[in-house]
């Protein structure tokens, strides 16, 4: 009785799976139909009626036969059917989009997508019946619509970051990084795709899509390989430096930084500046002394590194140290202004030490006209220095007048004295 209950279940399943066949081979007939109907040119309002009408009824008939366990032999045609169905919506669509004409962008994204879904989901079902060669009508024709598909992808994407849809746009954009490994029916042609030479721009695109819909997983993907787009270096650079800063991950900010301009000092003026900026403001001299010397390991000539090295120097009240690093800088950039004044600010300063050591002694006239000669000398030294910054900054009076006229004041000229101060208005 066992026996006979069990070949009856088998009779059934087998009756079932070839009602499922069944099904898939009619909607392959349906689906021949809309392929003539989609080949016939200028088809008036009836025929588009049916057409629709037929894609629909196709797409209908096919749903339950992909979740079905009866669904054997003919799984892989129900695939490759519901890909072809997909291209044909596919194509009107990007005929529009070819000849610029406003298109349904979202339309022409999720049908391109579910037809390159379909033609996997085909090749794996041909995969797992051991379809080969004539065996197998799907894969080659598959494959060339794999391959001639990519470039649509990175369109939709661009069309959708256009339209600020960015969760769209990064969709898109990873469809198309991580196509060599979803689409596994490439074959032996994924490794060619994996190294195409717009990876890196699609890569910064992707980021730049992930950064405005706050995709921190998809931005952490693939940012390394954007960061290999030189043609926008910089842009690349501020993105990875600014997606830390709004993540409060100042470590990794720096961190990275510190990489970017030590790399190209000269690119990377701005970062380094922010970056010392952050060190100074914290009071850590100790680290900016660091940082500075990494510069001028770098590049011995670097503008912002000697300049740095001076700053650490002047804030630990080094003047003399400091003077070389800030002319360095100056013979790096003639018009580093700054660099100027503060050279100035040093042997200023050095010379008010100096005067400063003299207070409280008790010395003859021609004691204290020796030992005040030095401060004359530092403050002579000075005088250049602002003198330069009145050269490139004839506007900021208050920066140099006011530095000038202590300088004239210790020298003993009376005259430019008073000049300066009438220009600060005293």
């Amino acid at each position: 009785m066992k026996k006979v209950l069990f070949a009856f279940a088998l009779a059934l399943v087998a009756s079932s799976a070839m009602a499922q066949d069944k099904v898939i081979r009619k909607a392959r007939l349906i689906k021949d139909e809309v392929q003539n109907l989609v080949a016939t040119p200028n088809r008036n309002e009836k025929q588009e009626a049916e057409l629709k009408t037929k894609l629909a009824q196709c797409m209908e008939m096919l749903e339950p036969t992909f979740t079905s366990p009866e669904t054997k032999k003919e799984l892989a045609n129900a695939w490759d059917i519901k890909a072809q169905l997909h291209s044909y919506i596919l194509s009107p669509l990007l005929d529009k989009a070819i000849a610029k004409e406003v298109t349904d962008t979202a339309q022409l994204a999720q049908n391109l997508f579910a037809s390159l879904d379909a033609i996997q989901k085909c090749y794996n079902a041909t995969q797992e019946l051991g379809l080969k060669g004539e065996k197998d009508p799907y894969s080659v024709p598959n494959k060339l619509n794999v391959l001639k598909f990519r470039p649509i992808v990175a369109y939709c994407g661009q069309m959708f970051f256009q339209n600020q849809q960015f969760p769209q746009a990064v969709d898109a954009f990873k469809r198309w990084m991580t196509y060599p490994q979803t689409y596994t029916i490439l074959g032996p042609d994924a490794a060619t795709l994996a190294e195409d030479e717009q990876t890196p721009q699609i890569a910064y695109y992707t980021c730049l899509a992930a950064y405005f819909a706050k995709d921190n997983e998809v931005f952490n993907q693939f940012i390394d390989q954007a960061r290999q787009y030189t043609q926008e270096k910089d842009q690349v650079n501020q993105l990875y430096l600014t997606h830390f800063i709004e993540q409060g991950d100042t470590a990794s900010w720096l961190k990275a930084g510190r990489e970017i301009v030590v790399a190209d000092p000269a690119a990377n003026d701005a970062v380094a500046q922010n970056i010392l900026a952050y060190y100074f403001n914290k009071g850590d001299f100790k680290t900016a002394q660091g940082f500075a010397d990494e510069l001028i390991a770098s590049d011995a000539n670097s503008r912002l590194g000697n300049y740095a090295k001076g700053l650490v120097f002047m804030n630990d009240h080094k003047y003399k140290e400091a003077i070389p690093f800030f002319v360095k800088a100056t013979e790096t950039d003639p018009s580093f202004s700054d660099a100027y004044y503060n050279a100035g600010v040093c042997w200023s300063n050095y010379g008010y030490d100096i005067n400063e050591s003299l207070s409280g002694k008790k010395m003859t006239t021609q004691q204290f006209n020796a030992a005040v000669q030095p401060v004359k000398d530092a403050y002579k030294e000075a005088e250049p220095y602002f003198l330069k910054v009145q050269e490139l900054e004839p506007e900021n009076t208050h920066k140099w007048a006011t530095r000038l006229r202590t300088v004239y004041y210790i020298l003993g000229n009376k005259a430019k004295e008073a000049e300066m101060a009438k220009l600060v208005g005293e």
